[in-house]
């Protein structure tokens, strides 16, 4: 995420955040915008530690399991309980409807999901050799292999049909 925009963007596309409220923080221009885009780069750094030596079969570092556990804090201390729609009781707002640091919020609370509730071994590794996206296996016979098809699935079937080792 280079920018504070792109962090919006990722959430969004994502669905961690509504698209109304994308757009809502799209307009903010403050100099927390940056600071908050660049936590969110740090909160990355640390998943991605996490995940590489959980996929190496090494211990969790524990100073990234501790900023990733600040982060997933000010999130939930960031949410409130709001009114719902007639079928529920209440629903998680956000205490500032409209605050910098919600996509980060968005993205540490799915971070926190995805630590504690996804089995591991659907976290897979992209099998690209120049890629180093991680990625949860859903498909039906858990043996997904890329982050996409599209790109790095095509690319690495390119590359092993033109070296012959297909």
């Amino acid at each position: 995420m280079a920018t504070y925009v792109d962090l919006v963007r990722f959430a969004e596309l994502a669905k961690l955040i509504d698209p109304s409220l994308a757009r809502s923080l799209r307009k903010i221009s403050d100099r927390s915008c940056a600071r908050v885009a660049g936590q969110a780069r740090q909160l990355r750094e640390h998943l991605h530690s996490v995940l590489t030596a959980a996929h190496t079969s090494r211990p969790l570092p524990q100073t990234d399991l501790d900023a990733i556990g600040r982060a997933i804090q000010a999130a939930h201390s960031a949410r409130v309980l709001v009114l719902a729609a007639p079928s529920r009781l209440a629903r998680h707002g956000w205490s500032q409807p409209i605050a910098p640091e919600i996509p980060l919020h968005a993205c540490a609370l799915s971070i926190e999901q995805l630590l504690v509730e996804v089995d591991r071994k659907r976290i897979r590794k992209c099998g690209a050799s120049d890629c180093g996206v991680y990625f949860v296996d859903t498909s039906k016979g858990h043996r997904r292999q890329w982050c996409s098809m599209k790109n790095c699935g095509n690319r690495e079937k390119q590359r092993r049909w033109r070296s012959g080792t297909q």
